[in-house]
């Protein structure tokens, strides 16, 4: 049953039905945003074109956001691109979202039109009220939860909630219990860890414990669904639409188990977890225990609910603003500020890729150029004086892992420095001539690629995300940059992050090892077995026959009886008399 249908036709004609929205440009920058208000549970979209027009969007990208700020792209059935739009300007194409997304902020992007009109669009959009209790972690604060004895059942614990956070690492829950046992759910680098062990073992090492991990760029600001099913020995992990499912090694009841689990970090120092672990710092939503409502709980102070820390019962986090640069033609112009006498630039950086150019900017009062490259995973940074060999100062390794990275560079005088993530992997160099300011600083691409400059970049452009950006003592606001009050840009996706991780789930088959880049994946099947794109393909016969047709005399064969399917190749003795 659905609660809402909101129909949209904007600049209406007179009669019933009529209307549309056409805006005055028709090119990639143009977007309709929806307000519904409040948080909704949205089921449905349908779009027509303009009335009574050759004006119609024969594809778009639909986005959402809590905020209005920091929008991400809703994706069909694992597909990387858009909705197929109108083929004409009356007909509706309506689809069914599967699954339904939670928003207050709707986004209608057109990325094709009809090639004799002009971008139109009318939008109905349909679902439900979406009610949810909240409660936020500030990185010390922890709920702890005491179990009702009496309600107990050592048959099966289920764990429902959803968290959104800005931080790749945190502890969201934790259970202890006899002989070591405990199961722990954490946020590494952006991928949850749930962490199992059933007493059969004291596991004393991070290696050593069972573990299953799912997810991917989680920390994107974004609300992210956990299902956690125990039944015994056998564990179900659903994160989003991906499920795990395993068993653990030796016996386990949840009677075995402590009548406490925490929420959001681990009380003092946890008797079985020995790793290094951070409290989590973001916001739960709808968070269940076998049925019982924890953050209702909380916000009664219920005596079952022991609350440390600041907790507080509402989600409003600071909304960064990122950037994206979708191809290798992207760039972002900015301006040196007005004042500044020296070069200071701050900012961070997410993507798959191993090269590409990150920042180009001319010296103002020389010929020199400062130029910062991503590659082979490494930054480089490089300073290139009129007359002087060009010198460059490298830092940082692996920073292509999909990760958020900070990056801080500046030129003062005769001296040079970067910083990558704030650790010791930073450098410093003296140069000959004074460095005083810059002209325009070129931030991932650059427009002309003919400069003349020694610092020739044979990488191309930059492919990936960027926020925080920092030049000097000014703070870059990426919206006047899209409403056109600061600097100029070409092909960027402004207020929000594109990245995706095209290895989750992975296509590579039969254990084959996914690597990706910003457009697409590859499949290593070194020791596999298998050959092709997707490791589909066999290296080994099917029966010891075939062998024997090929001439192979007798021996030690490899044998896959079924071809590409899920049993792997056996090493068998194959007598050919």
């Amino acid at each position: 049953m659905l609660d809402f249908k909101y129909t949209f036709f904007l600049f209406p004609f007179p009669r019933k039905g009529a209307g549309g929205w056409t805006p005055l440009v028709s090119n990639k920058y143009q977007w309709l945003q929806i307000d519904l208000g409040e948080r909704m549970k949205v089921t449905a979209v349908a779009t027509q074109g303009g009335y009574g027009s050759s004006d119609w969007v024969t594809s778009y990208l639909l986005m959402f956001s809590d905020s209005g700020r920091n929008w991400k792209q809703y994706r069909r059935e694992e597909s990387f691109w858009g909705f197929p739009g109108n083929t004409n300007s009356d007909s509706v194409v309506h689809y069914r979202l599967q699954p339904p997304l939670e928003a207050r902020f709707l986004r209608f992007l057109p990325l094709a039109w009809n090639s004799k009109g002009r971008i139109g669009m009318r939008i109905e959009v349909y679902g439900c009220a979406y009610r949810s209790e909240m409660v936020n972690f500030d990185g010390k604060s922890f709920l702890l939860y005491t179990i009702n004895q009496k309600s107990i059942s050592s048959m099966k614990e289920i764990i429902t909630l959803k968290f959104k956070t800005r931080q790749s690492d945190g502890i969201l829950l934790h259970r202890e219990g006899q002989n070591g046992k405990h199961i722990t759910l954490e946020l590494v680098k952006g991928k949850l860890i749930l962490f199992f062990n059933s007493g059969g073992a004291n596991l004393p090492s991070l290696d050593a414990q069972v573990t299953l991990t799912l997810g991917s760029l989680l920390d994107d600001q974004h609300w992210h669904s956990v299902l956690i099913e125990v039944l015994n020995t056998h564990i179900s992990f659903t994160v989003d639409k991906h499920t795990h499912r395993f068993q653990a090694e030796g016996e386990a009841s949840l009677l075995d188990f402590d009548y406490k689990i925490s929420f959001g970090g681990i009380p003092g120092l946890g008797k079985s977890v020995v790793f290094p672990h951070k409290s989590f710092n973001g916001c739960f939503e709808n968070l269940f225990y076998n049925g019982v409502d924890i953050i209702d709980l909380s916000k009664k102070h219920k005596p079952e609910i022991l609350i440390m820390g600041n907790v507080s019962f509402s989600c409003s986090h600071p909304q960064t603003v990122p950037v994206t640069f979708l191809s290798s033609r992207s760039y972002l112009a900015l301006p040196h500020p007005t004042g500044e006498n020296s070069i200071a630039v701050t900012f961070q950086f997410r993507t798959w890729n191993r090269a590409g150019l990150l920042l180009k900017s001319q010296f103002l009062h020389w010929s020199g150029a400062l130029v910062l490259v991503l590659s082979d995973g490494k930054l480089k940074l490089s300073l290139c004086p009129p007359g002087q060999p060009v010198r460059a100062v490298i830092a940082g390794d692996g920073l292509n892992d999909g990760q958020w990275h900070s990056v801080s560079l500046s030129a003062n005088g005769n001296h040079l420095s970067l910083k990558v993530d704030n650790d010791v992997s930073s450098a410093a160099h003296s140069q000959r001539g004074q460095i005083h300011s810059a002209n325009t600083y070129y931030f991932g691409g650059y427009p002309d690629n003919s400069s003349g400059s020694q610092c020739e970049n044979p990488l191309g452009g930059f492919q990936g995300c960027l926020k925080l950006i920092s030049i000097g003592s000014t703070v870059v606001d990426p919206i006047s940059i899209q409403q056109g009050a600061l600097g100029n840009f070409s092909d960027l996706q402004i207020d929000s992050c594109g990245i995706t991780d095209r290895c989750l789930p992975s296509y590579c088959e039969h254990g084959g090892e996914c690597s990706q880049s910003w457009d697409t994946f590859s499949c290593d099947c070194t020791h596999t077995g298998y050959v092709g794109a997707t490791c589909h393909s066999s290296l080994y016969e099917r029966s010891c026959e075939a062998y024997k047709h090929r001439g192979n005399s007798s021996g030690f064969y490899f044998i896959d009886s079924d071809g590409s399917g899920p049993l792997g190749p056996a090493l068998v003795y194959c007598n050919m008399t």
